[in-house]
């Protein structure tokens, strides 16, 4: 209404400026001059004798009128009433169960029956409630804004547009799965409109333990090194804690300890650095499981049996010696290298001792083996070998012994290094001697005898 008043307006000033022009004789009488003080000018139009003009102008020139009308004329514009309907939905490609890492897209969806010229802009939030929540959260701080001239029209003359929201991609950060309901809320500033909701089912990849085992001697004392080991996978790629449990020959938790590793790690529980086993664990049989997680879902192994520890046996050991054959120390002579041992307990025990030599031509190479049963007496093992060969000449050495059990020392061996290097001697025997001279003549006897024989054999 507003505007026709404009229009109509517009066209008596028009109409009156014509007449103007055209009727010479028609005068209009100018407006009675203020009579006030004011600021209001000093003379005022008078309506009605424009009026007067206007319609004295219509009767004598009708023609030219008519021309003015349509010069002037402007097409009606209608509209309906705003509409406070507002078509508006969530749409989501895919399966509605979907793993927590995976990605997706969601989308708004809206459709405005407003034409452009009084479409109001609209705002849009994600919500969504997540699992164990009990009132729905927004998703985009921000609010998604459209614009009045960002839709599309479809063939149904439909105004509609899409829009995404980059916050949600994923529900990698979600502490508990289950159920999560979406939902969309706009608003014009006046109208709030809210959609259907949207229900989707996260699960969840639970991680998986494999290739449980112990590294360690065999047989295992309580001292030794002993590793448990574990391989650790995540589909999801979430860090995994580790727990492992020692249980003691009862079944009761005596220790546990924690790790936490990625996927694709493997989990290494020393013992000796959490301090799982003492020496009154000796003789004893141990088992273990492990609990891991991912925050999200926690599992448990079944029972694994390990370690089973030796009885410990407390040993002494000292005066280790190495008596050549002969003073030379030739390369080709026997030597006989021993120990002292004996048993710090009052049992009997057996214990393996093994022997090893170090040169530069064989770094420690294993030389002989043998199992002596320790009383609280000491005793003298010795092993009488030939352990060298012409590489070793005038050469030094070490030698090592090796046994089972640990000694007053808290180690499994004993080395010494040897007092003389041995003989630069390569040859067993001098290069003029009676039994060099016997060797030549021997030859040269055996080649005379042969010689004889080729003669007579084919030259007679």
């Amino acid at each position: 209404m507003g505007q026709a008043l404009r229009v109509a307006v517009l066209l008596m000033l028009l109409l009156l400026l014509d007449q103007l022009v055209a009727c010479q004789t028609l005068d209009i009488p100018p407006p009675t001059p203020s009579q006030g003080g004011g600021g209001g000018g000093s003379r005022q139009t008078d309506l009605d004798r424009i009026l007067k003009a206007l319609q004295e102008g219509k009767e004598q020139k009708p023609q030219k009128f008519e021309q003015l009308k349509k010069l002037l004329y402007i097409e009606p514009f209608t509209t309906k009433e705003y509409s406070n309907k507002l078509g508006l939905g969530l749409d989501f490609k895919g399966n509605m169960t979907l793993n927590r890492t995976q990605g997706f897209v969601v989308q708004a969806y809206v459709v405005n029956s407003n034409p452009i010229e009084i479409r109001r802009a609209i705002y849009l939030r994600l919500e969504a409630l997540m699992p164990g929540e009990n009132a729905f959260s927004q998703v985009n701080s921000i609010p998604q804004i459209i614009q009045v001239n960002e839709y599309q029209e479809s063939k149904d003359g439909l105004n509609f547009t899409y829009r995404a929201f980059p916050e949600l991609t994923s529900f990698r950060d979600l502490r508990k799965v289950g159920t999560v309901v979406l939902r969309l809320k706009a608003t014009d500033g006046q109208y709030t409109w809210t959609s259907k909701n949207l229900t989707l089912n996260v699960t969840n990849s639970p991680p998986v333990l494999s290739n449980q085992s112990i590294v360690a001697p065999n047989p295992t004392r309580y001292n030794d090194p002993i590793t448990y080991v574990a391989n650790v996978t995540d589909a999801n790629g979430d860090a995994v804690n580790v727990t492992l449990h020692i249980l003691d020959d009862t079944g009761s938790e005596r220790s546990n300890a924690t790790q936490m590793v990625t996927s694709g790690q493997s989990v290494n529980f020393i013992a000796s650095q959490y301090g799982f086993f003492n020496k009154g664990d000796a003789g004893k049989n141990f088992t273990y499981y492990y609990s891991f997680g991912d925050g999200i879902n926690v599992s448990v192994t079944g029972i694994q049996k390990g370690p089973q520890l030796k009885k410990s046996t407390a040993i002494w050991v000292g005066r280790p010696k190495v008596t050549p054959e002969d003073q030379n120390q030739y390369w080709w002579q026997g030597y006989n290298f021993s120990l002292e041992m004996k048993n710090q307990e009052p049992e009997d025990a057996q214990v393996q001792v093994s022997l090893y030599l170090d040169t530069k031509a064989h770094p420690w190479r294993a030389i002989a083996s043998q199992n002596v049963i320790l009383s609280g007496s000491p005793r003298t093992v010795f092993f009488l070998v030939k352990p060298f060969d012409v590489l070793d000449a005038n050469q030094s050495f070490r030698y090592k012994f090796e046994y089972s059990e640990y000694d007053q020392n808290q180690k499994d061996y004993i080395e010494q290094d040897a007092q003389a290097p041995l003989s630069a001697k390569l040859v067993r025997y001098d290069t003029i001697s009676t039994l060099s001279l016997g060797n030549v003549a021997a030859i040269l006897l055996l080649a005379f005898v042969l010689g004889l024989l080729l003669e007579r054999r084919f030259y007679r």
